[in-house]
């Protein structure tokens, strides 16, 4: 489906830091065009850092000023619109496709429509759609009746990333890639990933939860089970619960610190003598992205570079869906019931 040897064209929108890219590369799918439509930047600081020379890369700005009338020759359009009104996180604004962000997923459906009416008979336009797995049963149906008004060949799966990484990320895929599949579980632990330090679970939590203070962020970490932590000493790590809070108020006491986060410029000390939070390494490794990808970066903050990752894909979810010989392979294998 995707073994063209001269490359497919492929279109991206809300594309953030380019991550549909190396789930492609990696899927081993050849790029003959890439677009991408994105106007966060940060996260184009990101893109430039990586494709700026790249002749396959073409940067088309702001998806509602894009006409699907111009990309007739696309093979694939990928995309996560705006989650912001659809997540349970949310918990101020659940307005859903009708919010300011994720009322953009019709922006996507203008552009495929506009596509799809187009394109020659012979040629078949594929998609590939994510978002998150907390929106309502009602959001979700609209979404998949909007996709289903276009494509009469739609598949809907919910996967969790921690099958292939170190974390949880429940997300659903919308797709017509046929005979999609859920990855076979790879066994990453979070453990794994890390530089330094030692965790007391098996997978990190979703990144686009809160995250938690060096102070007494130990507290929300396991009362709302929120961010996640790394200790500095495995006994510690290993100790129940109960007996974690309990000796922590005087292992910080004991530091000295006081809570200013931007006077340790280290991302691997543990100025509470206890805990710190992931580094934005680690945090790329959660996301399955190449070491470096977005760390390196230079020019953009730490907070920038965390908000960039929290909003990407799974680069090993996006690659296994679209890797049509692994999903072929695979088929028999998939659990059922994560079929929608």
């Amino acid at each position: 489906m995707f073994k063209n040897e001269e490359g497919i064209n492929v279109l991206s929108l809300f594309d953030g830091c380019s991550g549909a890219f190396v789930a492609l590369e990696r899927a081993g799918i050849k790029i003959k065009n890439y677009y991408s439509s994105e106007i966060d930047k940060h996260a184009i600081a990101v893109q430039d850092f990586h494709y700026s020379a790249d002749t396959r890369f073409h940067k088309i700005g702001d998806v509602r000023k894009i006409s699907g009338f111009d990309y007739d020759h696309v093979d694939l359009v990928i995309f996560g619109s705006p989650c912001t009104q659809l997540s349970s996180v949310n918990t101020k604004d659940r307005s859903g496709l009708e919010g300011p962000d994720s009322s953009l997923f019709y922006e996507a459906i203008k552009i495929m429509s506009a596509i799809y009416s187009i394109q020659p008979t012979n040629k078949k336009l594929y998609f590939l759609m994510e978002n998150v797995a907390s929106m309502t049963k009602k959001n979700r149906d609209q979404i998949t009746g909007a996709l289903g008004n276009i494509f009469d060949d739609l598949q809907l799966l919910k996967i969790d990333s921690a099958l292939v990484s170190p974390a949880h990320r429940r997300r659903l895929y919308w797709t017509n890639i046929p005979n999609v599949s859920v990855p076979i579980p790879t066994g990453k632990s979070y453990q794994d990933i890390v530089v330094n330090g030692y965790v007391d679970k098996q997978k990190a939590n979703v990144l686009l939860s809160s995250n938690v203070t060096a102070t007494n962020g130990i507290f929300r970490y396991y009362k709302y089970d929120m961010g996640n932590i790394i200790f500095k000493e495995k006994e510690f790590a290993e100790l129940p619960i109960e007996e974690k809070l309990k000796a922590y108020p005087n292992i910080l006491k004991a530091s000295g610190y006081n809570g200013k986060a931007r006077g340790n410029k280290d991302e691997y000390a543990f100025p509470n003598g206890c805990y710190r939070v992931p580094s934005v390494l680690e945090r790329e490794r959660i996301m399955t992205f190449p070491d470096g990808y977005i760390s390196d970066v230079p020019h953009v903050s730490k907070t920038e570079k965390n908000k960039i990752i929290g909003l990407s894909f799974t680069v090993d979810v996006i690659a296994h869906l679209l890797n049509y010989n692994l999903v072929c392979s695979q088929i028999t294998l998939a659990s059922s019931p994560n079929k929608i």
